[in-house]
């Protein structure tokens, strides 16, 4: 029989892992360890998990108190601190969650950016071609037309139509592959060779 808590036969008790004693251990904190752990972290799911984790350390591990009427403060402290590393746990993720988000906003920032930039040279580029030239390309690239389908709707030859889209393909090549002002990136060369290649 077990006199009270505070005793050295419950602490002996707990120490040899009597469930009894660890069950009234148990009936007899928990709700102000509860309290306790609800405190400090709000949630009562958290709280719980706080708690068991505290009772379940102290079922698995050896621990030494100088006297049993430690107990108490053993457990409170025990509590207190899984709660402090709850939080700073959280605290952390939830910095590690942040960075990446800022990461990928300014990843979909300079993507974003680089793709506009590229749709503007190559609309550059395009308007640079000479007039019957450019207007062939358009209806080829933006319009999806076959080259006998502009060939008929311009009353032009499917031979010129040819002929044209060569000399675009060729001053496109140059103007937006080969930019005498700056280097293109691979990642935009290879774009830019697919957007080219015919339809």
């Amino acid at each position: 029989m077990i006199s009270g808590l505070y005793s050295e036969e419950v602490l002996q008790g707990l120490q040899a892992r009597d469930r009894a004693v660890f069950a009234r251990v148990y009936e007899h904190f928990y709700p102000l360890l509860f309290a306790t752990a609800r405190k400090y972290l709000g949630e009562r799911e958290q709280a719980e998990e706080a708690v068991q984790d505290v009772f379940l350390r102290l079922w698995e591990k050896d621990f030494a108190l100088e006297h049993a009427a430690a107990l108490k403060s053993y457990l409170f402290r025990a509590v207190i601190n899984q709660c402090i590393n709850h939080l700073q746990r959280n605290r952390l993720l939830e910095t590690h969650h942040n960075t990446i988000r800022h990461l990928q906003e300014e990843s979909y920032l300079c993507t974003f950016l680089e793709e506009q930039e590229l749709r503007e040279r190559i609309h550059a580029a395009v308007e640079r071609l000479p007039e019957q030239c450019r207007r062939i390309f358009k209806l080829s690239r933006y319009q999806g037309l076959k080259n006998a389908e502009i060939a008929h709707e311009l009353q032009l030859s499917v031979k010129t139509v040819e002929n044209q889209m060569t000399i675009a393909l060729r001053q496109l090549k140059a103007a937006l592959l080969d930019p005498p002002d700056r280097p293109i990136l691979a990642a935009d060369r290879l774009k830019l060779l697919l957007w080219l290649l015919p339809v």
